[in-house]
């Protein structure tokens, strides 16, 4: 199956369940609280195994809420930062460098 075909495919909450070891009521919450969308993909079965893993070392579902959060934000920052250096790629920080200490009005010529 490719990546594609992974992410078009819609799985059920009751599947979910079985695949990742979380109960209905919990996947409810997650929905509910929009930890996960629907429809559930491949995607979302990963982020509620997560969900799982942080409950099994004693996090409760506010800071589960406060962690997902927070990974979402990292990985929308990184994402940035790369963008923003793929676009530098082609500028040599020596360029960068020499003309700063001419525009300094301290720095003597």
């Amino acid at each position: 199956m490719t990546i594609r075909q992974q992410e078009s495919t819609y799985i059920t909450i009751s599947i979910a369940v079985q695949r990742t070891g979380l109960s209905p009521r919990m996947v409810q919450e997650c929905l509910a609280r929009q930890l996960v969308r629907e429809p559930l993909t491949q995607a979302e079965l990963a982020e509620l195994r997560r969900i799982r893993r942080l409950q099994q070392l004693g996090v409760n579902l506010a800071g589960i809420e406060i962690i997902l959060h927070m990974r979402r934000r990292i990985q929308a920052l990184q994402e940035e930062l790369n963008r923003r250096q793929s676009g530098w790629d082609w500028f040599s920080w020596m360029e960068l460098e020499e003309p700063w200490p001419r525009l300094l009005p301290w720095e003597p010529e």
